[in-house]
């Protein structure tokens, strides 16, 4: 009867996530007005928000650890319940914040909500998955799915985002926190994944956390290829990340009107879901050449968009800009699929939450210094400037970290080290992913 009620739970989630994550996978009606929100409506600098992002990114990285304890006492259900609270309580601090300190305050609940999704999110949904080889290609396709149609329903609200934003500048965030209640609810009808007598539902001591943490860890240093995809997940979602805060610094600076904002947004929003969808063919086609034609072309679409941000603006340098603009959301929607898929292989569920946590502490190291690195920029030149040498820097670490990577990553199982298979599930099958 419990094995029953298990795999009804299972195919509830499996059945849940998909809507979930439409309307939850990130914040709707916020990222193509917030720049302006906070630099017009709250009076805060360029440099000061790129730095109330480094202190976002910051919290991640230091509450990674407590709130993976945390999530091992609470259980994965209701720590998405609780952490979909903290994004209705950020947006609500964010409405009424009249100073610095209040939006570093409410940053810092963001990142405790950010944390507790990144780390819950996927893990309930590939739990929920039956074991076996074709569990890596299932949860891709109905997250890359989930993917499309969430990135489908950030442009439209996205559009709707800037052009509200022109008649009141707190619409679309009050739009933001209606939707986030509907996520709270929604977070509310997930299943534990696993009966009160199991085993793995029993709670750890800190001790205990701290010893398997470590292990963990211990492998993801040690395992050649899952380091290297690390490091490939931390640059190129670090700069994903800021990238939203990059690109409005150079709409702003070529003077594209505020309603046009969340069109641009909606376009690359648009693109990224056709990629999320297509994330099958662009693995199958590229193999294990896909992270570098992720990684490259990103790096070199920044530095070609502010090149043409810098000097005069014309008609034919700002459609440039904008295609060009569409490309990176191309590139993040594939990106944001095949990598869990890649990080996801080879593991088992013990370990796949510690790893997640691991994870998210490589993505804040890096996140925190582009986002230091462009508000240094961005207070002594200008927008163009500063996307050029992030997009510069960028290029060097990874054509480095690519070359690298060449005998290590997207491997049949057999060519991998033991170490490398050490909590696989699969073994010496054909290789699915990275």
């Amino acid at each position: 009867m419990e094995k029953i009620k298990q795999i009804q739970d299972q195919k509830m989630n499996a059945r849940l996530y998909p809507i979930y994550k439409r309307l939850s996978w990130d914040l709707l009606f916020y990222y193509s007005i917030i720049y302006l929100f906070l630099l017009q409506e709250k009076n805060f600098s360029a440099s000061q928000i790129l730095l109330s992002e480094a202190f976002f990114t910051t919290s991640c990285l230091l509450l990674q650890i407590p709130l993976g304890l945390l999530i091992d006492k609470l259980k994965k259900r209701n720590s998405l319940i609780f952490a979909n609270c903290c994004m209705c309580l950020f947006i609500l601090i964010l409405i009424f914040t009249q100073n610095y300190i209040h939006l570093l305050i409410a940053f810092f609940i963001d990142a405790v909500g950010y944390v507790i999704k990144g780390i819950c999110e996927t893990n309930i949904l590939y739990d929920s998955l039956p074991k076996g080889k074709k569990r890596g290609s299932l949860y891709s396709s109905i997250d890359g799915g989930a993917s499309a149609t969430y990135y489908i329903i950030d442009a439209i609200t996205s559009i709707i985002a800037g052009f509200t934003f022109v008649i009141n500048p707190y619409l679309p965030i009050i739009l933001c926190l209606l939707i986030n209640v509907i996520s709270t609810y929604l977070s509310t009808k997930f299943k534990e994944t696993y009966n009160n007598t199991n085993e793995e539902n029993k709670s750890i001591t800190v001790k205990q956390y701290f010893k398997e943490l470590k292990e963990v860890t211990r492998f993801a240093f040690t395992s050649k290829r899952m380091f290297c995809l690390l490091l490939f997940f931390g640059i190129v979602s670090g700069l994903n990340y800021n990238l939203t805060t990059l690109r409005s610094g150079v709409l702003e600076q070529i003077q594209m009107p505020e309603q046009y904002f969340g069109v641009i947004f909606a376009m690359i929003q648009v693109f990224a879901a056709v990629c999320a969808g297509m994330q099958k063919i662009i693995h199958k086609r590229f193999r294990n050449k896909t992270l570098t034609m992720i990684g490259m072309p990103l790096a070199i679409i920044l530095v070609l968009i502010g090149t043409l941000a810098t000097g005069e603006m014309n008609t034919i340098k700002i459609l440039l800009i904008t295609i060009l603009f569409i490309l990176t959301g191309g590139i993040k929607g594939s990106h944001n699929v095949l990598i869990y898929r890649y990080l996801n292989n080879f593991t088992n569920k013990e370990v796949r939450t510690k790893l997640a946590t691991i994870r998210s502490i490589i993505y804040n190291i890096f996140s925190i210094g582009i986002s230091l690195l462009g508000a240094w920029l961005l207070s002594i030149t200008n927008a163009s400037n500063t996307i050029i040498a992030i997009g510069f820097a960028s290029a060097v670490v990874l054509a480095v970290l690519l070359n690298y990577m060449k005998d290590k990553v997207g491997l049949n199982p057999e060519k991998y080290s033991t170490q490398d298979l050490k909590y696989s599930t699969i073994n010496k099958k054909k290789s699915i992913g990275g």
